[in-house]
């Protein structure tokens, strides 16, 4: 992206370039020209929270503030959306995962690290065993399954406590 969208960010601001490799079975790449992308937020206001220059200014000058609201309508998106995919093995651990992050977000306020917000919600609620399954299968057992129930559950929550949050 550009220096001026980074500064000014938009509810789905544009990406002038984009390279990624989705499909594990596929041997090319994907490359996109200037495209919107409404996920880019997420990343600006995470990449200010906690990001650090390795060269030139930091990240907090040159990265515009993001609209918490606007995450949290984001997330809500992807909360929503993933409960149609709870079938989904493949995916089953990323989207426990960020999950996690939308949720300590919406009640806290501030990013933190999947396993981080992964602990957060096992704290506030112990029997979201798909949180654990998906921890193991992020770390030392990959091919741990996960619940499609236990997927339902934790997406639910999540959903249920972001949404009753007050609108700024």
């Amino acid at each position: 992206m550009t220096a001026h969208v980074a500064r000014t960010p938009g509810r789905a601001p544009v990406m002038e370039l984009h390279i990624g490799r989705y499909d594990s079975s596929s041997i090319g790449v994907e490359v996109e020209w200037r495209i919107q992308d409404p996920d880019l937020p997420t990343e600006f206001a995470m990449a200010r929270a906690g990001g650090y220059a390795l060269i030139g200014m930091e990240p907090s000058n040159g990265i515009g503030p993001v609209p918490p609201q606007w995450l949290l309508e984001r997330g809500g998106h992807w909360l929503t959306a993933w409960q149609s995919r709870i079938d989904d093995a493949e995916n089953a651990a990323f989207m426990m995962l960020t999950a996690c992050r939308i949720w300590h977000f919406g009640v806290e306020g501030v990013h933190c690290a999947k396993t981080q917000a992964a602990e957060w919600v096992l704290e506030r609620n112990p029997s979201l065993t798909a949180v654990r399954q998906a921890l193991r299968q992020y770390g030392p057992e990959p091919a741990a399954p996960l619940v499609e129930g236990g997927i339902a559950q934790v997406l639910n929550a999540a959903l249920r406590e972001t949404t009753r949050l007050p609108k700024n």
